[in-house]
Formats: C-alpha cells, sequence, structure tokens
C-alpha cells in the first residue's frame, strides 16, 4: 500500500474495441483492483447565467505487473487489464448478474453512477520513486 488513503477496492471494465475483436462487436472485461485510491469531488462551472454542477473522480492504482497499454493488452488479454479513455471505473465490486455487455454497460453504469466514472483521462506515474509509482484515472 502506497498510503493510508490506498485502502478501496474497484473494478475496471475494459472495452475491447469492436475493431480488435474476433466478432467485430465490443466485448467487456472485468478486473477487481486492490489498495486503490479512489475519491470524488464535486464541480461546479459557471458561464454567463448558467451553471453547472457535476462530480469528478481520480482514482489512483498502484504499479501491477498485470497492467498493459491498450496496443499491447488487446492481444494479451488473459490475466492483464488496461486503462484507457473511455473503460469504466467502479468503486468496489460488481454483482454476479451485473455482466457487462454492448447491452448492459450503460444500465450498469446508471446502477452505480455515484461510485462510478468513465475514464477521461490516464497519467502512468510509474518509472519514478518506487514507493510512490500508481496510475492515475480521472473521469467523470
Amino acid at each position: 500500500m502506497l498510503t493510508p488513503t490506498f485502502n478501496k477496492t474497484i473494478t475496471v471494465l475494459n472495452k475491447l474495441s469492436a475493431k480488435d475483436s474476433a466478432t467485430g462487436k465490443d466485448v467487456w472485461y472485468q478486473t477487481v483492483l486492490t489498495e486503490c485510491s479512489f475519491m470524488g469531488d464535486v464541480v461546479r462551472n459557471a458561464t454567463g447565467n448558467t451553471v453547472g454542477v457535476g462530480n469528478a473522480y481520480v482514482c489512483r492504482i498502484p504499479k501491477n505487473e498485470n497492467y498493459l497499454p491498450y496496443s499491447e493488452w488487446r492481444n494479451n488479454r488473459d490475466g492483464h487489464f488496461t486503462l484507457n479513455v473511455g473503460d469504466y471505473v467502479f468503486l468496489g465490486t460488481l454483482a454476479e448478474t451485473e455482466i457487462p455487455t454492448p447491452n448492459t454497460i450503460q444500465s450498469i453504469y446508471q446502477a452505480h453512477k455515484d461510485t462510478a466514472f468513465v475514464i477521461k483521462a490516464f497519467s502512468n506515474n510509474t518509472g519514478t520513486i518506487p514507493a510512490l509509482e500508481h496510475y492515475r484515472v480521472d473521469g467523470v
């Protein structure tokens, strides 16, 4: 564990794009990771007379030998995960009945929207101080 804040379990849903899939359809792969940091914050944006309010999330995942960039993961998924823009992160684990498919992914996300997000940005913070190496994903 990096620091005491790395005490959460998360579930990552990785999308194998239809163009990379043998079926020609998007396929979702699920990975449960422990000892992660998961934080949410309220974001406010004012433009003229319009105020927008929403949630933004940051999740930090300790360096993991099973992580692969998408370009490698798409051909070597067994036992591996990736962190790609458009993938989903959930706090905790999904129920056994929540099986991600192209037809169910949105309903699963909506059921957990208070503690889940779509990855919008990824940073690989490895190759630095060994005790602090991690991957960072940001999303909404």
